[in-house]
């Protein structure tokens, strides 16, 4: 793979960029718990990587009225305000990645199903903000990962073409996605090593070390 034939990369956030899926579960687990409701850890699991109005339909029922979503999201937002800064993780190695991608002339995009301002403060953290050229927050979008939507709208603020950026996911929903937008993808972590994924993914690797070692020269 060389960085000569790419003139972006779109990094995915939480688990590609941060680890922060603990404090959104537990901030799901706020809301639900006032509401009375207890959900299976499997359904907590199946919405990694996803945004939250497919979390709320499926726990509450796609009869939801849309005012209601919106106020249960904006609560469960609300709660990851206050976990995230305690519990977000930089993913080790990633920071530095980025720094190369833009070392060698390409432009950097972040593609999330997190609401802008998390995204915002998740950069801000990692030190990498002044770097990204483009923000999409799947949470703005009619549609959220798996939908291609997401990857499409970063494409089209790109001002590039699907063969002339590269993903970078860590979960299923975000490299269904971003395979559906005709992107090359690459899974990183261990979840990504799965046989599930190869049907998505052009490349799959285990951490940003084995990322970095993709790219040949030129």
């Amino acid at each position: 793979m060389r960085l000569s034939d790419y003139r972006a990369a779109i990094f995915d956030l939480d688990g590609t960029l941060v680890l922060s899926e603990p404090a959104w579960e537990e901030a799901k687990r706020r809301v639900l718990a006032r509401l009375g409701i207890q959900i299976p850890q499997a359904v907590y699991d199946a919405f990694v990587g996803r945004g939250l109005r497919g979390f709320l339909s499926e726990v509450l029922g796609p009869d939801l009225a849309d005012t209601r979503r919106t106020e249960l999201a904006n609560q469960i937002g609300a709660e990851a305000d206050i976990l995230l800064p305690q519990l977000r993780k930089p993913v080790p190695g990633a920071a530095e990645s980025i720094r190369r991608l833009v070392d060698a002339g390409l432009d950097i995009a972040v593609c999330s199903s997190s609401p802008h301002r998390h995204i915002v403060a998740a950069l801000d953290q990692l030190g990498i903000a002044g770097f990204v050229r483009v923000l999409v927050s799947g949470a703005d979008l009619p549609r959220g990962k798996p939908d291609p939507l997401p990857y499409l709208e970063t494409l089209q603020r790109l001002r590039l073409a699907p063969d002339a950026a590269f993903a970078v996911e860590d979960a299923l929903p975000g490299v269904i996605s971003a395979h559906g937008a005709g992107l090359t993808v690459i899974g990183i972590g261990p979840e990504t090593l799965k046989a599930e994924m190869s049907g998505f993914c052009s490349f799959q690797v285990p951490d940003y070390n084995a990322f970095d070692r993709l790219f040949s020269a030129g």
